[in-house]
């Protein structure tokens, strides 16, 4: 018998912050506030969910460098941290630069969590488990592909919903369109926001692309940033779901601040519609602070080297 919670398997990642004027000149020194904080898709995912309620674990691999570091800020969210420790390779690392405006350029280093896969797997993590959330970042690498199917089976083996999100259009194109919707096909919900969307559905159109993916998956949740989201189901014509207007300080982690706040509240019961506009909500939420993660009071300090 099924539970409530929530297990999401995927990325931690030590996120470099660089908040720059995007009006500095080249070959110079360039004035930045950088910092050092705790990220992820995955565990950013977990973390909101939590947040909001939802009872959370949280599958990863992570280097011994900075495992403590990472458990904490996840413990500290609510999650239960299932952090897999590589002696061989740091955790993974991304360099966000986020401009003026908010928007931001990611340098990916996917260190341990490049080797996430069968070998970190227990079928006890499902126990009490009523959805799995997959970061698609774990479907990028071989390991990290064969780990999802054998997820995605089991919980389909034992009835428990799935969803997937794509992650990032640069890796998914590389990995190709065809090869991602075999590898999801077990999935009941796909996340992608916009571009995600096309790419998958090959159109140049959000609402023909959330058609064709709510036609292929049964729930697609197509996020359109402040434009809100489409919610399309097997049927019918996707419907629109506005935004909640927020100042946009960072842009990092609204996705995944998104999918918390959609997944928390489907597993509280709530209808579509409201599940995507509690992900609105969460994702108005996460623009408006800085970083990827919801606010908490005495944030852990990152480990010096």
């Amino acid at each position: 018998m099924n539970g409530r919670g929530l297990l999401v398997v995927g990325d931690v990642v030590t996120d470099v912050l660089v908040l720059h004027d995007a009006r500095a000149g080249v070959e110079t020194d360039v004035p930045a506030d950088i910092e050092v904080r705790p990220g992820g898709s995955g565990a950013n995912t977990a973390a909101w969910a939590a947040s909001l309620g939802a009872d959370v674990r949280m599958l990863a691999r992570v280097g011994v460098d900075s495992a403590a570091w990472h458990h904490a800020h996840l413990a500290d969210a609510g999650v239960r941290p299932v952090l897999r420790p590589d002696a061989e390779r740091p955790t993974a690392t991304i360099v966000v630069m986020v401009d003026p405006t908010g928007e931001r350029t990611m340098l990916t280093d996917r260190g341990a969590g490049g080797f996430l896969g069968p070998d970190d797997w227990d079928d006890d993590l499902l126990d009490g488990v009523a959805h799995v959330h997959v970061s698609g970042y774990t479907l990028f690498t071989r390991s990290g592909a064969e780990l999802a199917r054998l997820v995605m089976a089991r919980a389909h083996g034992r009835g428990i919903t799935i969803s997937v999100d794509p992650a990032s259009t640069g890796f998914l194109a590389e990995f190709g369109v065809h090869r991602f919707v075999a590898a999801t096909a077990e999935a009941d919900v796909l996340l992608p926001n916009r571009d995600e969307a096309l790419l998958l559905a090959g159109v140049a159109d959000e609402v023909a692309a959330a058609a064709y993916l709510g036609g292929r998956y049964g729930l697609a949740v197509v996020k359109l940033g402040a434009d809100g989201a489409l919610v399309a189901g097997g049927a019918g014509d996707p419907d629109p779901v506005p935004a909640v207007p927020a100042p946009v300080l960072d842009s990092t982690g609204a996705g995944d601040a998104f999918a918390g706040g959609f997944l928390a509240a489907r597993l509280r019961g709530a209808a579509d519609r409201d599940a995507v506009a509690a992900g609105c909500r969460a994702g108005a939420r996460a623009v408006s602070r800085i970083g990827g993660r919801p606010a908490l009071d005495g944030d852990v300090r990152a480990p010096r080297h």
